[in-house]
Order: C-alpha cells, then sequence, then structure tokens
C-alpha cells in the first residue's frame, strides 16, 4: 500500500506552532497562530517521529 506524505502539512503546522510561541513571548495575540498550527497538524509531526510506528 503506498504512503501518502504528509510532512508538508505537517511542517507548516510546526511553522505556525513556533510562530504562536514567538508571539506568546512577545505579549502579542498568539492563539490564532497556535489554532492554525493545530489544524494544520503540528501536533502530530512530533508524535509520528517515535520510533516503531506504523508509517
Amino acid at each position: 500500500m503506498a504512503v501518502t506524505p504528509k510532512n508538508g502539512m505537517q511542517g507548516v503546522g510546526v511553522i505556525f506552532i513556533i510562530l504562536a510561541a514567538v508571539q506568546m513571548l512577545k505579549g502579542d495575540s498568539w492563539i490564532v497562530w497556535l489554532i492554525l498550527g493545530f489544524l494544520f497538524g503540528g501536533f502530530g509531526y512530533f508524535s509520528s517521529k517515535k520510533p516503531g510506528g506504523d508509517l
């Protein structure tokens, strides 16, 4: 079975999460960036890197 690469969209999600962290440290509004990171699968990027997981 072919595996669909999801790293591109997850990478975008990680960028949004990093942007949310930077905005939070600056004191600006950051929750929108965190929600976008979640919607683009940024949190799944970290859990998909565990060894022994399904591809």
